[in-house]
């Protein structure tokens, strides 16, 4: 039988904020729906998962009990929360002494356990968890203070003389670099943002890259009622964006970039497409591609690389490539089609903004007269690419489709008929004053087990609103004269892609604002959580 140190993920992160606790309910949840017994050690007297499951306080113990199954809560099939006490004072001195108590009922009913730590890096907070874990999870995202005060907690980590394999898991990963820092480097932000003294050297360690998961309205607990609207302006969004991404690539592909950093910069243009001014957009990318590719060996601030690329002292490309990158900006500053996307895109944006800020309610209808810029904007870009539909890469125009989809249900879901047939489908529960509120809970059970009787419901609601779909899709291509974006083939309509077009969203959309990621497929968050947590298995 395994010890306790091997069943064990501890999870920590060196400042609060990045969604260590969000990481390791997925965690659990994942584990759970993988077959693995697991359980959740909640250690964080600033955080609590039992909410974030929604675990009403008539479920919750008071942990005082002197056998182990007082101390646990059968929270999900194969998933029990341990020691959820109320946040005492002396929790962290409780929560060890009973680890130590029950470590055999630990090792002997559980295939894996996380332990969620406290936030910072001190000893009696933290530090003494990491005896009973030997993987250890570092929580960070895309801000050089949380890379400075992760690359801390390692550093104090090691100095307590544990033995841990470290994995560094980067939550909201964009993967741009700005002034001198490498979302992607860890240990060479933590070295440059200290004092010499300071320095650490990470070489020494079991250390690697576990994680890099790109945002997620669902990771975002701050909107866990978003609305329908809200979801389909946030998924042509998406769209838009891979869009834009496109057009940029076929714009750089027609001049050749320099092949050992093409795809760089194409990435770098993907997350920075507005072209104001040549210069400077060519100098900020000249600093992006000198950091990436010289992390290793860089000394001195990233105010100190900006100012000697401005003032030509580092030559990041030769005269050729130059000329070529310049060609490339001013193709996209003047491209016809790339501007219309970037300013469908800001609508969007600014349309998802405004209708988070001002529909807090579970999936309230928004106001279909504040959105008339997005539709109109929208649809003459539809017109657009189905004119030039010929003149772009496949990518494009299978892509100009399924905006086309998400324009027709977002036309749809303007109907009250429609989007009650949907908020029904959402389990509700009733508080101790009567009120009624989105049970997430049962929503969470429904995606860990997979319920038949979910499948059964959501297959019947699918039913009623799959030809009610076509019928909007058909009149959006008719107003709109667009029929050579719509997916067909020798035998005509592609039902069966519409389809799950229709079933991803809605399953996407029903679940959404859980804070919960896995188990959904067509999400490039949940793809890059499973595969990260299906290594640590």
């Amino acid at each position: 039988m395994a010890s306790i140190n091997e069943k064990s993920i501890a999870v920590a992160s060196g400042k609060g904020g990045v969604g260590k606790t969000t990481t390791c309910v997925n965690l659990a949840v994942y584990f759970a729906r993988s077959g693995l017994k697991t359980g959740l050690i909640d250690l964080d007297p600033l955080s609590d998962a039992a909410t974030l499951l929604d675990i009403g306080e008539q479920e919750k113990l008071s942990g005082t009990g002197d056998d182990f199954e007082s101390n646990i809560i059968r929270v999900l099939p194969n998933l029990d929360l341990i020691f959820p006490e109320s946040k005492l004072e002396d929790r962290t001195t409780g929560a060890y002494n009973k680890l130590i108590q029950f470590k055999k009922e630990l090792e002997n009913n559980y295939d894996k356990l996380i332990l969620d730590l406290p936030a910072g890096s001190l000893y009696e907070e933290n530090l003494i968890f990491l005896e009973f874990a030997k993987k250890l999870v570092i929580v960070t995202n895309d801000e050089p203070t949380s890379h400075t005060a992760s690359g801390h907690y390692i550093k104090q980590a090691h100095a307590g003389g544990n033995e841990q394999e470290y994995l560094l898991w980067h939550n909201k990963y964009a993967g741009i670099t700005v002034a001198g820092f490498d979302p992607g480097d860890l240990p060479g932000n933590y070295n440059k943002n200290v004092a010499e003294e300071d320095r650490f050297n990470f070489d020494e360690l079991d250390i690697k890259d576990a994680a890099f998961i790109p945002h997620d309205p669902a990771m975002d607990l701050l909107q866990s009622n978003p609305s329908l609207s809200v979801n389909i302006l946030a998924q042509m969004s998406e769209r838009l964006d891979f869009l834009i991404e496109q057009r940029i690539d076929e714009l750089a592909y027609s001049i050749s970039l320099p092949g050992r950093s093409g795809g760089l910069i194409r990435h770098y243009l993907h997350l920075n497409p507005y072209i104001r001014n040549i210069e400077i957009s060519f100098n900020k990318l000249s600093e992006y591609i000198f950091v990436l590719l010289n992390t290793k060996s860089l000394t001195g601030t990233g105010a100190e690389y900006h100012q000697a690329i401005i003032n030509g002292a580092v030559d990041v490309f030769s005269d050729s490539e130059k000329d070529k990158i310049i060609t490339l900006l001013d193709s996209m500053q003047n491209d016809p089609l790339l501007t219309d996307l970037l300013k469908s895109s800001a609508q969007l944006k600014i349309a998802v903004d405004d209708q988070n800020n001002s529909t807090r309610l579970f999936f309230s209808r928004s106001d279909a007269v504040s959105l008339k810029a997005v539709d109109k904007r929208v649809s003459l870009l539809l017109q657009k690419l189905h004119t030039e539909r010929n003149n772009h890469n496949p990518y494009i125009k299978s892509t100009a489709g399924l905006l086309l989809f998400d324009f027709a249900l977002y036309k749809l879901l303007a109907s009250k008929t429609v989007t009650d047939l949907i908020i029904d489908f959402i389990p509700v529960k009733k508080n101790k004053r009567g009120e009624e509120s989105r049970d997430k809970h049962s929503q969470i059970l429904q995606l860990v087990n997979e319920e038949e009787s979910y499948k059964k419901d959501f297959l019947r609601l699918i039913d009623v609103l799959f030809p009610v779909v076509l019928k909007q899709v058909a009149a959006v291509v008719e107003t709109f004269n667009i029929a050579g974006l719509i997916f067909n083939n020798s035998d005509g309509v592609q039902k069966d892609v519409y389809l799950k077009l229709l079933s991803a969203f809605l399953h996407n959309s029903i679940n959404s604002g859980l804070g919960i990621i896995v188990g959904f497929p067509f999400r490039p968050a949940s793809a890059a959580f499973e595969k990260a947590a299906a290594e640590l298995i």
